[in-house]
């Protein structure tokens, strides 16, 4: 077992490694630890250096403010203290009177006359959902954004840490026998809420959500696991930073990309966010906090990823910076047939000059590849467009537009601020919108609307009636599929037979850890993937980058290619034999025969057995039995497979 570090004073994250050496030539100079490093002595300071002191109100104004400004930023300060807790306690009064309100249904007493209230209610929300997302979710997700930005006291990330150890201590002292966090199940990121957490005890990790450390002579940024994309966009890039990788909606939170899994169109050249991060901080079910990295209990490092807390409990990750340039230089390449479109794409995924690489494809035979380049200022009579403007079109309608321009030799091209090109697909949560608010795209509706922003995707699933709900499990699919890049032709092919949904999104990633056959591990002969090395020749199209990780992973690639292929469907599928359950099913079975990975998010409907061929488990089921997981926290098939979601 570790080391028990629960009864001595938690360091604060940013201050655990000795003071980090100058960069030098002398190759047997000691290099800089990782600031997640227990080895060292407890020190209490804050983030920014000094002794912490808890208050209530921490602000930062710059020396040399003038009073008046100096007395406005603490009045605001005071304000939004006041208003987080009275928006959390509002927000979760509605909760517990609607969860009331469906009690007393089932009363005989209230049901006559309660029940016609509630259905006429639900109708009304049902059969007119796009006046109910514009009138109520919009207005409420604004307010959302103004109090869930605010910084918590980034001082006391100590204080925090020592409460969820404190909580489950507790939790385990009366006798819980399952633990998992206590964030809403309409907060969890995924089309269903979790059933399980109705049974298991919660911990509340819901303070955890501040950016910790910015360290720009480390080159990197210490955060809390409930930091938003967001939100870390807006700090890093204000200030000429940002991360390698860096997913574009903006309600993703650091812990869901790392207990989950994270990419952006920068993948192909920095991986999944899990191989840009450096370190973990995690409470165990012990209650003790270890810190891990890849050079210190690496097999806990690279267990994490995947794992969706069936090991500990994140509490802060340390993660790669690079410099940031204020524009992304955005070139389109309009593509008419299925080849076409994979060659382009293929092409630019193995050049690591693009910054970013992406794909929309509009039908089995058209589609746009994109790449960018961050650019320090807008080139001499190339065009700006600031797409996220809220009376802008949706970015993949604004795409889908290439396809019709005249044909030329030359991409298109724009330039794009970086911060709207990292969320271009949040204001339409990437085409989900249309089917949502089918109007929402039209000049009116974002003149007259769209700035009070994107509806939450947590508000739109608290706010569901049966017939939506039963509408989006058995109708509709959102499915992340990771294959590899050799698999893509015949993937797409089989997607187009089993769903025909479109558009569909394409974003390459490199898989950085060392790679194993998983295949021949459970000796599959996978004609699949066998045919598409031998198209290729029966060897590696390009050299392998350098792992970023330790052996261990939950997803290594396959030794043919370290190229993967998120292939991303989200829509109303169109194949006349279209199932919710057994066309999943045979889509993960295709997903398999190729040694790729279903994204956990979404349902997973395949058994046990099936989930363990898909996923590397060997150093996991270690790490759950050296670190004390087994008998407290479930297995991820359990907290993942479509029988743990409402």
């Amino acid at each position: 077992m570790p080391p028990a570090l629960a009864d001595t004073p938690v360091p604060a994250m940013a201050r655990l490694a000795t003071t980090p050496t100058k960069p030098t030539m002398d190759a047997t100079a000691p290099k800089p630890s990782s600031r997640l490093d227990s080895t060292k002595p407890a020190t209490r300071s804050t983030p920014l250096g000094g002794q912490a002191k808890i208050s209530p109100f921490t602000v930062k104004v710059a020396p040399g403010t003038p009073l008046h400004i100096n007395v406005a930023v603490r009045v605001v300060a005071l304000a939004f203290a006041i208003l987080t807790p009275v928006f959390t306690w509002t927000l979760g009064l509605g909760v517990t009177l609607w969860a009331r309100a469906k009690t007393l249904t089932k009363n005989p007493a209230t049901a006559p006359v309660l029940n016609p209230v509630l259905d006429v209610l639900a109708d009304f929300v049902t059969n007119y959902r796009a006046i109910f997302v514009t009138l109520v979710i919009n207005p409420i997700c604004l307010a959302w954004d103004v109090v869930g930005n605010v910084e918590v006291r980034r001082a006391i990330h100590e204080e925090r840490v020592r409460h969820v150890q404190q909580q489950v201590k507790d939790l385990v002292a009366q006798g819980a026998t399952r633990l998992c966090t206590a964030r809403p199940g309409f907060l969890v990121m995924s089309v269903r809420a979790p059933n399980y957490k109705k049974k298991w005890a919660g911990v509340d990790v819901q303070a955890l959500r501040d950016v910790i450390e910015i360290d720009e002579e480390r080159e990197v940024v210490i955060v809390e696991p409930g930091c938003t994309m967001g939100r870390l966009s807006r700090e890093l890039i204000s200030r000429g930073w940002t991360i390698q990788v860096l997913p574009e909606l903006d309600e993703l939170t650091v812990g869901g990309l790392i207990n989950g899994f994270g990419i952006e169109t920068s993948s192909h050249k920095y991986g999944l966010f899990q191989h840009t991060c450096t370190a973990f901080e995690v409470v165990l079910p012990s209650g003790e906090l270890l810190r891990c990295d890849k050079d210190n209990h690496t097999d806990l490092f690279s267990a994490i990823p995947w794992s969706h807390g069936t090991i500990g409990f994140l509490t802060a990750a340390e993660i790669k910076l690079v410099r940031a340039h204020p524009y992304v230089r955005l070139e389109y390449r309009p593509c008419m047939t299925a080849k076409d479109a994979s060659n382009t794409f293929e092409q630019a995924c193995r050049d690591n000059a693009h910054d970013f690489v992406e794909s929309l494809v509009y039908s089995r035979n058209t589609a746009v590849v994109m790449t960018g380049k961050m650019v320090p200022r807008v080139p001499k009579g190339e065009v700006l467009n600031e797409i996220g403007k809220w009376y802008k079109p949706w970015f993949f309608a604004h795409v889908q537009g290439f396809l019709s321009k005249p044909r030329k030799d030359t991409p298109y091209v724009e330039c794009i601020p970086l911060r709207d090109y990292y969320h271009r697909h949040t204001r339409s949560i990437f085409w989900e919108m249309k089917d949502i608010v089918p109007k929402g795209n039209s000049a009116w509706y974002r003149w007259l609307f769209a700035w009070a922003g994107p509806p939450k995707v947590a508000l739109l699933k608290l706010s569901s009636t049966g017939k939506i709900h039963e509408y989006w499990v058995t109708k509709h699919v959102v499915q992340d599929l990771l294959v590899p890049m050799i698999t893509l032709d015949t993937a797409l092919d089989f997607f187009h037979r089993e769903l025909d949904v479109y558009p569909l999104w394409l974003c390459p990633m490199r898989m950085l850890s060392p790679a194993e056959d998983l295949l021949a591990l459970r000796r599959d002969p996978s004609p699949t993937l066998r045919q598409c090395i031998a198209e290729r020749g029966g060897k590696k199209v390009a050299p392998d980058q350098p792992v970023t990780t330790p052996k261990g992973s939950f997803t290594p690639p396959h030794p043919c290619d370290q190229l993967y292929v998120d292939v991303g469907a989200y829509g109303v599928p169109r194949a006349p034999g279209f199932h919710h359950v057994r066309t999943l099913e045979k889509i993960e079975a295709f997903v398999r025969s190729v040694q790729g990975f279903s994204a956990c998010y979404a349902d997973i409907v395949g058994t046990r057995d099936e989930f363990r061929q898909m996923f590397d488990h060997r150093n996991y089921d270690a790490v759950r039995e050296k670190y004390g997981a087994t008998k407290l926290l479930p297995e991820v098939h359990e907290k993942v497979h479509k029988s743990a979601r409402d």
